[in-house]
């Protein structure tokens, strides 16, 4: 590696990316099975996927926001996805924020067209409606200016770079060359097709601020190309989250090492099979709610009783220390000598049935159907 040659796009050949293909081998294989796998489950599951994806959406755009350092209210978020969706709001509080986050959301796993500056565009104005990125007023709807485009951290007067994009009088060439890829069909497997235009459109940076978020974007719009439906339940940004600190740090490193991008690849690929191993997990849920369901359908329940198996049903395995009478309290905003009454006609229905402690430490868990 020549010693000037600081950045990534610095170095002849730049976009020419190259890759370590036989040591990615068994991880795409991997991955591929686990799609086809999910694509079946999710084309026969597909009337009641609703409410898991909402709960997926939701979580993207926490997470993906969280990621920039954007922290938004779960409950405005959730209004804004289920409103989307088409389904119930308990309470509306949602925002211009928020309703615009969940659009590009969608639009990115729904649009089946070209990508484009237009769609580039439109999702930048919508990320940062009042022209302002926190106190710092920033372009919108267009590519940055001519200043130069620093990635930095650490305290005023001690700076630490860690990235320097292409100039700014360039990135107009440089996206064209980038969508002019993105749109081609080429020879490239679409998981590592993904892959490498996260990583190209966070090098080239060509937005003032929401970088992250639009290459997130575009990577769920690359991925919906092949699996559509699938997409819907998948959240790659939460593991990105979830791996906060170990992907700040590829991109950095991927930023100076020049046009191999195998560990990029690598890192990626893995987040990526944490995201669908996330996304099997809730299919297993969605599968079990519906059995449960369809098995209790002329079982008689109040309406706290409804709303606490809802909550047994989406946690799962995740829902720590069985149900408590303390808990089933606090869920449903009663008392607990109604919680108490509750709790045993649900186990006298067969719907609940006790664990193996007893008194004050008796707890409840569904009964398998």
């Amino acid at each position: 590696m020549q010693s000037h040659l600081k950045w990534i796009w610095q170095h002849p050949g730049w976009p020419g990316f190259y890759y370590n293909a036989k040591a990615l081998l068994v991880e795409i294989a991997a991955l591929s099975r686990k799609i086809g796998e999910l694509n079946m489950t999710c084309r026969a599951l597909a009337g009641d996927l609703l409410e898991a994806r909402s709960r997926v959406l939701t979580d993207d755009a926490l997470e993906t926001s969280a990621i920039e350092g954007e922290i938004l209210r779960r409950s405005s978020v959730r209004a804004s996805v289920r409103k989307r969706l088409g389904l119930p709001v308990m309470h509306d509080d949602s925002n211009n924020r928020t309703d615009n986050l969940i659009a590009i959301l969608l639009d990115a796993r729904d649009n089946k067209g070209a990508l484009t500056k237009n769609i580039l565009f439109s999702w930048h104005a919508a990320l940062f409606p009042t022209g302002y990125s926190g106190l710092h007023h920033i372009r919108t709807g267009c590519f940055r200016g001519e200043e130069e485009m620093q990635i930095v951290s650490g305290p005023v007067n001690g700076e630490k770079v860690h990235y320097i994009a292409p100039p700014g009088n360039s990135v107009d060439d440089e996206m064209n060359r980038f969508l002019s890829w993105v749109n081609t069909d080429t020879n490239d497997d679409m998981l590592i097709k993904a892959a490498i235009a996260h990583l190209w459109f966070i090098m080239i940076h060509p937005f003032d601020d929401g970088n992250g978020r639009i290459g997130r974007a575009i990577t769920d719009y690359l991925l919906s190309r092949n699996s559509p439906l699938l997409m819907q339940i998948i959240s790659f940004s939460k593991h990105v989250s979830l791996d906060k600190k170990g992907y700040y740090s590829i991109l950095e490193k991927s930023g100076k090492n020049g046009l191999d991008i195998t560990e990029w690849l690598e890192w990626f690929l893995q987040t990526l099979h944490a995201a669908l191993a996330e996304s099997s997990w809730l299919v297993r849920q969605v599968v079990q709610k519906s059995s449960f369901w369809t098995h209790h359908a002329d079982t008689a329940l109040n309406t706290r009783q409804q709303k606490m198996l809802n909550r047994l049903l989406d946690d799962g395995d995740r829902f720590e220390g069985g149900m408590t009478t303390r808990k089933y309290a606090g869920m449903t905003k009663g008392s607990k000598v109604t919680a108490s009454r509750d709790l045993a006609d649900l186990e006298k229905k067969g719907v609940l049935r006790k664990g193996s402690a007893k008194g004050r430490s008796t707890r409840y868990e569904l009964k398998p159907v």
